[in-house]
């Protein structure tokens, strides 16, 4: 009897060295219009997690992952966020595409205290809503870090291609609409001629009348803020209708799967975190790792970025020595690496306390007809110099 006692002590004190995995839920729009943007996310977040699990996991134990699809849509997104925080009991929350889902998830991330390192969601309204969660960090720059870059493009282009008038069109939802006049009168502070200002509705595909105000408004520039979906039907519109404008640039988080072998794509210009052509070390390593993986290579962003969201908040779980959320969010703090984007590291932003890549990391592409995106600017990271149309 007394064996059988000390056996079962042995047994129980054995399954509690290896203890349950420590577990993340993923918050991502694997469906809807930011579904390019998720998969890509989707891909490096698997990445990591195989180099995290080989080289030990974390806490001496495996890391899972609870992939859940906001649908990108609000009213999917909520109760997924709470379904993995409640039910699958996640210890920590990472994802976060796109603005409108994380403003709507903000209420129960509060509520439920929850641990989040989101990689999108760059609207001021979500730093709005998160300014007084002590446990959010953003690694995404925030809209107005991503407008800092495109300014200081659009005054090269000034400069250079005699560029004056900007047409703007954006998205009705918070990513294309929040600060929209902060954008203006910041072109226009500028000295640029904000010649056109038109809303429209993502994925609606009907495109028409606005591309005809953008043709008689005479642009330089045509400047849209939207979603992957937006960009083919977009662009189709604006050859029917013979649209001439120096550039078309666009800043949706993802472009269509394929868009690049389409011959509308040529020389629209766009904004990238990161392309596959980055030549720093760590670049170079991801590549090779992703290429191993999927046989393949993205020109996503969100791949990457999510590749560092989870190897940074594995690294931050192991150094605090325990799952602690006060304790993580003290290691993640301290976050001082070199990435794909260049070095990573939290400062405060406007009104968030943990913010991780800004201005400083935004290269601005064009897509060419041998199916790259280019960099074109800053002149620093340039490949070739900005086809003009006009």
């Amino acid at each position: 009897m007394k064996r059988m006692l000390l056996t079962g002590v042995l047994v129980t004190l054995s399954m509690s060295s290896v203890g349950s995995a420590v577990k993340v839920g993923a918050l991502l729009p694997l469906s809807g219009a930011g579904s390019v943007s998720g998969q890509a996310a989707r891909n490096g977040y698997l990445l990591a997690l195989d180099e995290i699990n080989k080289a030990g996991g974390v806490l001496g134990r495996p890391l899972e992952l609870e992939f859940a699809d906001d649908g990108s849509a609000p009213a999917k997104a909520v109760p997924e966020f709470v379904k993995l925080v409640t039910v699958e009991k996640v210890d920590f929350m990472v994802g976060g595409v796109s603005s409108a889902t994380s403003i709507a998830i903000s209420g129960p991330a509060k509520q439920y205290n929850t641990f989040m390192a989101w990689i999108g969601a760059a609207a001021v309204p979500v730093e709005d809503a998160f300014a007084d969660h002590k446990y959010f960090f953003h690694y995404h720059p925030w809209s107005y870090y991503n407008f800092e870059a495109i300014l200081d493009y659009f005054k090269h282009l000034r400069g250079t291609k005699k560029a004056r008038n900007i047409a703007i069109a954006y998205e009705d939802g918070p990513f294309g609409s929040a600060g929209i006049n902060d954008t203006v009168a910041a072109f226009k502070k500028a000295g640029f001629n904000v010649v056109m200002t038109e809303k429209f509705k993502t994925g609606s595909g009907n495109f028409g009348p606005l591309v005809s105000k953008a043709k008689a408004a005479k642009p330089d520039i045509l400047y849209w803020v939207g979603y992957d979906t937006d960009a083919l039907p977009l662009a189709t519109e604006i050859r029917q209708q013979n649209l001439q404008v120096g550039l078309i640039y666009g800043t949706p988080p993802s472009w269509p799967v394929g868009f690049e072998k389409n011959r509308l794509a040529e020389n629209v210009g766009g904004l990238s975190l990161w392309l596959p052509s980055t030549p720093n070390t760590e670049s170079r390593a991801f590549v090779a790792a992703y290429k191993k993986k999927f046989g393949n290579i993205t020109e996503e962003y969100f791949a990457p970025l999510a590749y560092v969201n989870l190897k940074t908040l594995a690294a931050a779980i192991n150094k605090a020595g325990s799952t602690d959320k006060d304790k993580v969010a003290a290691e993640l703090a301290k976050t001082n690496v070199r990435t794909p984007f260049g070095p990573l590291t939290f400062t405060k932003s406007l009104k968030t306390q943990y913010q991780g890549f800004k201005a400083g990391s935004w290269l601005s592409f064009q897509y060419t007809d041998s199916d790259d995106r280019v960099p074109v600017f800053p002149l620093k990271a340039a490949k070739k110099t900005t086809s003009w149309s006009k």
